[in-house]
């Protein structure tokens, strides 16, 4: 949504893409990568992860039901999203958030989002959490999704209370639910924000994964797919990660693919001059009582009906009292490792 990520923003670090001479083809159909290596020497498959996903509950097809995907690109597009006045958001997520948060500023009346984990196991940024309350949004959290109540359309879900949350040693959930909570929350709109997976065709032309991910040899070591000559990174691979996680598995990709051009696969860069650190820090008085500076929040009566940015960073001056807080911690990377007994030469011997 804009209000985490202003368009304007993007139309800049886009600019920034095409000025080093990358061609950008819009509104361009790929069924299959395999065909591009009849154009080009290497391919890279980095769509993400587009493609919502529904409970297979009863009533998950009923009129009323809305897949996260199709709502968030409907909302930011400036389209009919389809949602009524009485929104209830399944999922836990960041999407979930972002799909609660964004059903409050297109209209809805009221917003309900429930999760089968606890507050304080949500995979959702506790940040996200908390702004969300602050608009309105109304948390269930620990209940399990039973059914979408409803004849022709949506008029409400059915949920359960868990007991119990555990894993087994496979890492398959074990949820231990409460039979006499059952409970209805009603609702004319049910968003699906319970999963993302890649939007790939049945003749994709690639091995596939779990959830339909890009298969590759090695997710840490090796982003060649199945077919020779293509390559695949990101959420597409190994789900949904952070930002951060998927450009660091976008320049390994890039590392591979010049390998396998004949390059050394080399593509460090140094960004700025290489400085000696001083190991001599000084005394700051009053140091350790320094208090955080925080981000600048747009107040929440302003974030209502509109997309414009809620949070400005930390703004002015307090940048650079922030950074005066540095404990400079990377010194520690220039302290020489302790020698033990036994790794001097003559460790043992006899005088």
């Amino acid at each position: 949504p804009e209000y985490r990520l202003p368009r304007d923003l993007i139309d800049k670090e886009v600019k920034v893409i095409e000025d080093q001479g990358v061609v950008i083809e819009l509104n361009t159909k790929v069924g299959n990568p395999v065909d591009l290596l009849n154009e080009y020497d290497a391919v890279l498959v980095a769509m993400g992860r587009m493609k919502g996903s529904r409970l297979p509950i009863e009533g998950s097809e009923l009129p009323g039901t809305v897949l996260c995907s199709d709502f968030l690109r409907n909302a930011s597009m400036g389209k009919d999203t389809g949602i009524g006045k009485k929104v209830l958001v399944l999922g836990g997520g960041n999407v979930a958030f972002d799909c609660a948060r964004t059903a409050v500023r297109v209209g809805a009346e009221e917003v309900h989002l429930v999760c089968r984990k606890a507050r304080d196991a949500m995979r959702a940024d506790e940040e996200e959490v908390m702004l969300a309350e602050e608009e309105g949004v109304i948390l269930h959290t620990g209940r399990t999704f039973e059914k979408v109540e409803g004849e022709d359309h949506v008029t409400g879900a059915v949920f359960m209370n868990i007991t119990s949350y555990t894993y087994d040693e496979n890492g398959r959930a074990q949820i231990v639910k409460d039979p006499a909570s059952a409970h209805l929350i009603e609702g004319d709109t049910v968003i699906f924000a319970v999963g993302m997976q890649p939007d790939l065709p049945e003749d994709f032309g690639l091995k596939t994964a779990r959830a339909r991910s890009v298969a590759v040899n090695d997710m840490e070591k090796d982003l060649a797919t199945s077919v020779e000559g293509i390559f695949a990174a990101g959420d597409c691979v190994y789900g949904t990660k952070s930002v951060i996680k998927a450009i660091a598995s976008g320049r390994e990709a890039a590392s591979e693919i010049d390998k396998y051009l004949g390059g050394d696969g080399d593509i460090s860069e140094v960004l700025a001059p290489v400085e000696e650190h001083d190991p001599c820090i000084g005394v700051y008085e009053g140091f350790g009582a320094m208090e955080r500076h925080h981000n600048v929040m747009e107040p929440v009566e302003n974030r209502q009906g509109n997309f414009c940015l809620v949070d400005h960073g930390i703004c002015s001056s307090e940048i650079g009292l922030e950074a005066g807080r540095c404990l400079q911690c990377d010194l520690r990377l220039d302290i020489s490792k302790p020698r033990l007994w036994g790794d001097y030469p003559d460790a043992g011997k006899e005088a």
